[in-house]
């Protein structure tokens, strides 16, 4: 007999598991259709049955997952960026000077944004809904701005001011990538101008944007990775 409840009781165990991976399988199936759509139609073109039909699943199966378009798009940008954000922390996360520590992991975002044009694309047509009330930036860039701020790497400038310039001169810079992809030493240019509105001098800045960089590489499991994969199968060339 206790062989039997033991038997019952790993079953019972095994049920929710395979259901929950089966969900999030499927939650997954949407934010990765999601991500093909709004980055080829944008954000007030895209709706529920692009989704539903890129994802090839029912519009109640949609609402199983999302209450709406605008839910779904949150959901998306915050994965992407937040899997790519946590790729670049552990990067720069031994760095011991706070100014090169940011200046290495914008530089990584930046040519990262540049090598997968699937994530340039999606920044592009849905501007700051990237930056979702849930992104790890407003985790990660704080630490490193106080404490630059503090060892006088960079000016006293308010933390949130701090935020919006990064972010604000960052998406510029994504849409710039967009419209000129090849343009040699962009992000070091970039890079380079946000470090001299935080308060570093220009012959700084330059030695620290001159810096050996290592680009990431993102596993084949990231949204990012399996997005752009598919992208690429569409055969999408612009």
């Amino acid at each position: 007999m206790s062989d039997i409840h033991e038997i019952d009781l790993s079953i019972s165990d095994h049920r929710p598991r395979v259901a929950a991976e089966r969900r999030e399988r499927m939650r997954q199936r949407l934010i990765e259709s999601a991500l093909l759509v709004f980055s080829e139609k944008g954000v007030e073109s895209s709706m529920i049955h692009d989704v539903v039909l890129t994802a090839n699943v029912s519009q109640g199966t949609f609402y199983n997952y999302f209450r709406s378009c605008d839910e779904l798009l949150i959901a998306t940008g915050e994965q992407l960026k937040n899997e790519l954000l946590i790729l670049i922390e552990q990067e720069v996360r031994t760095i011991a000077d706070p100014a090169e520590r940011l200046a290495t992991g914008l530089r990584l975002f930046l040519h990262t944004t540049q090598a997968f044009p699937l994530l340039a694309r999606f920044a592009h047509q849905t501007g700051l809904h990237i930056v979702g009330p849930n992104s790890l930036m407003f985790e990660f860039l704080p630490p490193h701005i106080e404490q630059g701020i503090s060892m006088g790497r960079f000016a006293k400038i308010p933390v949130p001011a701090m935020l919006d310039l990064l972010s604000g001169t960052t998406l510029a810079a994504i849409f710039r990538i967009i419209a000129t992809p090849d343009l040699p030493n962009y992000p070091e240019e970039i890079v380079s101008l946000i470090l001299r509105g935080m308060g570093v001098t220009e012959e700084e800045a330059m030695r620290l944007v001159a810096q050996p960089l290592q680009p990431i590489q993102p596993p084949e499991d990231m949204l990012l990775i399996r997005s752009q994969t598919r992208w690429d199968s569409m055969e999408h060339t612009d």
